[in-house]
């Protein structure tokens, strides 16, 4: 029988398993809780999301021999695996709104631009928008974020890609 789809995270140490999701959900906390009311991220979810994103990261960091991975790469596998399992929920009693049908993109991209030190201020409406679409409509891999957070992070800081 072949390992589980898990089995890279037993080799991550259950401490950094636990820092990621707590960095996670500071992220949460100081990006989004005060600016969406009726919406939550559910722990388990969370869990599972930090759990994917290692596994994930590790069989693409095998695959390439790859030591370690750039903020580039880890940007993108957060993102990408937080659309994937949509850790955010809605209360149930809550009046939906149309940022609440992106609200798991909205944070993915949040989560993401902590990787490459910066935030929301630091990019335009028009590429924010441009990035909740793609998470939402099109389907994307961990490594083409990865090139678009590299090509953001040499906008934002003025490097030539």
């Amino acid at each position: 029988m072949t390992d589980s789809p898990f089995s890279a995270v037993k080799s991550v140490a259950s401490e950094r398993v636990l820092q990621r999701l707590d960095s996670l959900l500071e992220i949460f906390t100081n990006n989004m809780a005060g600016h969406f009311s009726s919406v939550y991220p559910d722990r388990k979810l969370m869990r599972h999301v930090v759990e994917c994103y290692f596994s994930d990261l590790d069989r693409m960091k095998g695959f390439h021999h790859i030591h370690l991975a750039d903020q580039h790469k880890r940007a993108a596998f957060t993102m990408y695996w937080i659309v994937r399992i949509h850790p955010i929920q809605l209360a149930s009693d809550v009046n939906i709104k149309e940022s609440h049908l992106v609200i798991n993109e909205i944070f993915a991209i949040h989560a993401g631009l902590s990787h490459i030190n910066a935030d929301t201020t630091r990019i335009s409406s028009h590429y924010f928008r441009h990035l909740l679409y793609l998470l939402h409509f099109r389907l994307h891999s961990p490594e083409m974020l990865a090139s678009s957070m590299y090509t953001l992070e040499c906008a934002i800081t003025g490097k030539q890609p």
